[in-house]
């Protein structure tokens, strides 16, 4: 991993009720069943095309790409979706993944990012980002940036108008996430996609940052998926 970058890899295996998210140099998360459990800050480690991303104690996975990742924005995030297999605990892991590499400067000025990982299956995958500046009035003025992944090997459509709400509970956690999706300004119709949150943890950075973490159970046309929704905000 290089110092410019920061690596997150976002991962579910629903056969196995196992998800997680882990973020190089800060930690990781993991759902196994019903439990919540934190574990150190993940190594990222090229292999011969793929990743190797390992946790003492938590997990070790191989990573490979499903298809061409794609950035979400121009010298912002680039996503990729990826098949994972490996260890996750002491459960055996077969499910699906994605990786994101965002340069460690990227959009500064954003008081709070969103990052949303939709994992279904191997032909439909999706990935969306949002920044708000320091000082914007909620989510009217942040900027999303989405794309889908399709086909067999899966390929990048980029998502011109996404839309993106969240409701809260009493005590500021995650409940449920919709998303509607232009594809461009000539579609008929938007992609939905709906997703309750099944359990919430946090992660803090070295440089005091925080990231609260929500692993979503997604729905969308008769799909089910699991994925993940983090929102990191700066001190």
């Amino acid at each position: 991993m290089g110092v410019s970058e920061r690596l997150t890899v976002s991962f579910a295996d629903a056969d196995a009720q196992i998800q997680g998210v882990a973020i190089a140099g800060v930690g990781t998360l993991l759902k196994l069943g019903e439990q919540l459990t934190a574990a150190a800050p993940p190594l990222f480690a090229p292999d011969d095309g793929s990743w190797r991303v390992s946790s003492p104690e938590g997990f070790e996975l191989s990573l490979a790409s499903w298809g061409h990742g794609t950035a979400l924005s121009e010298g912002g995030t680039f996503v990729c979706p990826c098949g994972a297999t490996g260890i996750v605990g002491s459960s055996h892991f077969d499910g699906l993944a994605m990786l994101s590499r965002a340069p460690a400067d990227s959009e500064p000025g954003f008081a709070l990012e969103r990052s949303l990982a939709i994992l279904f299956d191997p032909q439909l995958t999706f990935a969306l980002s949002a920044g708000r500046r320091q000082g914007a009035d909620g989510h009217g003025e942040e900027q999303l940036a989405a794309v889908a992944f399709r086909g067999e090997p899966l390929e990048p459509v980029a998502i011109e108008k996404p839309r993106l709400s969240s409701t809260y509970d009493a005590e500021s956690q995650l409940t449920h996430a919709g998303l509607e999706l232009w594809e461009s300004e000539e579609s008929e119709f938007a992609l939905r996609i709906g997703g309750e949150a099944l359990a919430h943890g946090e992660l803090r950075d070295p440089d005091g940052a925080l990231t609260r973490v929500s692993f979503i159970a997604w729905h969308h046309d008769g799909r089910h998926g699991l994925g993940s929704y983090a929102i990191r905000s700066t001190p």
